[in-house]
């Protein structure tokens, strides 16, 4: 069963927001879906020490693929924050991603 995960995201907005210099957080991860491009989410979410991997066909460059979900932010290495506990564990999450074209 997906679950949708919203405290996570939140957290990727705020670092992605951070990173890129934007007055919120929706602007970091706004569209449809609530999460954005998925270059600025896999962006983000390396940045915070996740590996990343995709699902769904890749259409290159990813800044014109939506994301349409993040799965893998809820197990041992994950606080209720959304941040790694331990960032020296190989903690993978998927991004669900949609790609015109692809």
């Amino acid at each position: 069963m997906m679950k949708k995960v919203t405290l996570p995201i939140a957290t990727v907005a705020t670092l992605a927001a951070a990173a890129f210099g934007l007055a919120s957080p929706a602007g970091a991860v706004g569209g449809p879906g609530g999460y954005g491009n998925a270059q600025d989410t896999i962006n983000a979410l390396q940045a915070q020490g996740f590996n990343v991997q995709l699902n769904g066909a890749a259409v290159y460059p990813l800044s014109g693929c939506k994301v349409t979900g993040i799965e893998g932010t809820h197990n041992d290495n994950i606080n209720s924050a959304g941040t790694l506990i331990d960032p020296t564990k190989f903690t993978t999450v998927w991004v669900d991603i949609s790609c015109k074209g692809g």
